[in-house]
């Protein structure tokens, strides 16, 4: 609902850019995983939300979902700044949701391995290819915009590092058993 109510807030006052970054306006740290270049690019961030969310039906409760994804852009953006500097701006979700299938495959890895394994798999692949150039021509035709791989890879790395280091924090909620004592 955060992404549909975001494509109608104006854009040029959300988005990714370092050099308002820099200058005070951290918000944009956040917000620009919010915005998109076009309805095709909001659509396609929302594919990727609903495959998850279809792929993972326990899903991360609000709270926690809301936590991470904060943790998620921040890691991206300030990678971004890092990683390119030449990079002018920056707009979209798609990061995040490789995180977000990171988590998600790393916390059903004893329930669902082979699902877990062949999603961490077929990112890793898709990750290196984005990185060689070899795929996202079409996409960048339907967006309107080029795709940048690296903040995939960054969403998917922090999604990992955030997977490893917060396991209590993603893992699934079971009943406590009860005792006779």
């Amino acid at each position: 609902m955060v992404l549909v109510f975001s494509f109608f807030l104006p854009p040029q006052l959300l988005q990714w850019q370092p050099d308002t970054i820099t200058s005070g306006q951290w918000w944009r740290l956040f917000t620009g995983h919010l915005v998109h270049l076009n309805v095709n690019h909001l659509l396609l961030n929302l594919a990727g939300v609903l495959i998850l969310a279809l792929l993972f039906p326990r899903f991360l409760p609000v709270g926690r979902l809301l936590w991470i994804t904060l943790l998620m852009a921040a890691a991206i953006s300030l990678g971004l700044l890092s990683l390119r500097p030449d990079l002018a701006s920056y707009r979209g979700f798609s990061g995040c949701i490789h995180g977000l299938a990171a988590i998600l495959a790393m916390r059903e890895l004893k329930t669902d391995r082979w699902l877990s394994i062949t999603l961490l798999a077929a990112l890793s692949v898709k990750l290196v290819l984005e990185g060689f150039g070899l795929v996202g021509s079409q996409t960048t035709t339907l967006i309107g915009g080029p795709v940048i791989w690296e903040a995939h890879a960054l969403g998917f790395a922090s999604g990992l590092l955030i997977a490893g280091a917060g396991a209590g924090f993603i893992r699934r909620r079971t009943p406590k058993q009860s005792s006779l004592e």
